[in-house]
C-alpha cells in the first residue's frame, strides 16, 4: 500500500465523490480511480461501492479507512517533528480571520505556537466571515480562518473543528421547569421573546437555516431585539430580555443562563471552523507549519478530509 493510495481512499470516502477527491489532492479523476483499484486488488476485495446515486465504503473499506486515517496522521506528525529539528521558521505570516475564530480559536492556538516558533511574527487582520476568502484571493493574507462555509473558486475551505450552536434562556423558575420537562426547542422558540443577531451575519444565516429546518419562519419568532454583538446577545439573555441561539464557546460564564442542546442531531446547529488558503499557490514554510499545527490541535474525527491532516 502506498500513501497516495490511502489518501485517495480517505478522500473518496470523506467527499463521497471521485471528482471531489481528485480536486482535493490535485490529481485527475482517473488517477484516483486507479489508486482505488490498485488497493482493491491488493486487499482482494471491494473497498468502495459505486451506485447510481452515491459512493460509499464497503465493510472492508470502512476498516481500511480507519487505519488509513491513523497512518496519514502518523506520517504528518513525523514530518512536523522532522521539520522542527531540521529548519527554522521565520518571517511574517499574513492571517485573515473572521470575528468568531479571532476570539475563541486563534488566541488559544497562538499561545503555544508562538513559543514553539519564536522567530515567526504575525500580521492578523479581521474580516467579515464571507470576505476571508476574498482576502486570500487578493493576496491580502496567505492563510485564513472563518466560520463561513461559502465556497469560492480557487480557494480551499478545509474544516478543522466543529462549532456547536445552543439555545440559551434566562435562569428563572419558568425556564428551570421547562428544562426539567426537557422542553422542545421548537416550542421554546415559538413561545418566547427572541433575540437575533444582525441580518446578514453568519450567525443570523445559520440560525435562520435552523429555524427553517424545523418548519418555522422568522415571522413565527417573537423577535424582541436585533443585535450586532454576540457577547451582547448573551448578556441580554442573562438579563431576561429574551432567548437566543449562539455558538457554545461564547458561554464561558454560564451564570444566570440555562442551556438547551439540540437532541435531534440537526445539521444546522453543528457548523465547522474552516482553514482557508489559495488552491493554486504553494504555502510558505510558515503558513504550511501553521496549517499543520492548527489541524493537529483542533481537527476531530468528523472534521473533513483526513488526507491533509
Amino acid at each position: 500500500m502506498q500513501i497516495k493510495q490511502l489518501e485517495a481512499l480517505v478522500n473518496v470516502i470523506d467527499f463521497g465523490s471521485f471528482s471531489k477527491a481528485a480536486e482535493a489532492t490535485y490529481l485527475s479523476q482517473p488517477t484516483i480511480s486507479s489508486h482505488i483499484r490498485t488497493l482493491e486488488r491488493e486487499v482482494g476485495t471491494k473497498l468502495v461501492v459505486r451506485s447510481t446515486k452515491e459512493i460509499y465504503p464497503s465493510h472492508a473499506g470502512k476498516v481500511l479507512y480507519e487505519y488509513a486515517k491513523e497512518i496519514l496522521k502518523l506520517r504528518e506528525r513525523a514530518l512536523l517533528d522532522l521539520n522542527d529539528k531540521t529548519s527554522s521558521i521565520s518571517g511574517t505570516l499574513q492571517i485573515a480571520v473572521s470575528l468568531y475564530p479571532s476570539q475563541y480559536y486563534l488566541p488559544e492556538f497562538l499561545g503555544d505556537f508562538c513559543n514553539k516558533y519564536e522567530e515567526l511574527s504575525y500580521n492578523i487582520t479581521n474580516y467579515p466571515s464571507v470576505d476571508v476568502a476574498e482576502a486570500i484571493l487578493n493576496s491580502e493574507a496567505e492563510i485564513g480562518l472563518t466560520d463561513s462555509d461559502l465556497e469560492k473558486r480557487n480557494v480551499v475551505f478545509e474544516p478543522i473543528a466543529d462549532i456547536k450552536y445552543v439555545l440559551i434562556v434566562p435562569d428563572n423558575p419558568t425556564y428551570r421547569e421547562l428544562k426539567e420537562q426537557d422542553a422542545d426547542l421548537k416550542e421554546l422558540l415559538k413561545s418566547s421573546r427572541f433575540i437575533v443577531s444582525k441580518d446578514g451575519s453568519i450567525l443570523y444565516r445559520n440560525v435562520m437555516r435552523y429555524v427553517a429546518s424545523i418548519d418555522l419562519e422568522r415571522r413565527d419568532l417573537n423577535v424582541i431585539a436585533s443585535m450586532d454583538n454576540v457577547c451582547g446577545i448573551v448578556e441580554a439573555v442573562r438579563n431576561g430580555i429574551g432567548i437566543s441561539i449562539v455558538q457554545e464557546k461564547y458561554l464561558r460564564d454560564r451564570q444566570g443562563l440555562i442551556v438547551f442542546e439540540d437532541k435531534t442531531n440537526n445539521e444546522f446547529l453543528k457548523r465547522q471552523l474552516q482553514l482557508v488558503y489559495h488552491s493554486n499557490k504553494p504555502l510558505s514554510p510558515a503558513a504550511e507549519v501553521f496549517a499543520q499545527e492548527l489541524k493537529r490541535k483542533y481537527i476531530t474525527e468528523k472534521a473533513g478530509p483526513a488526507a491533509n491532516i
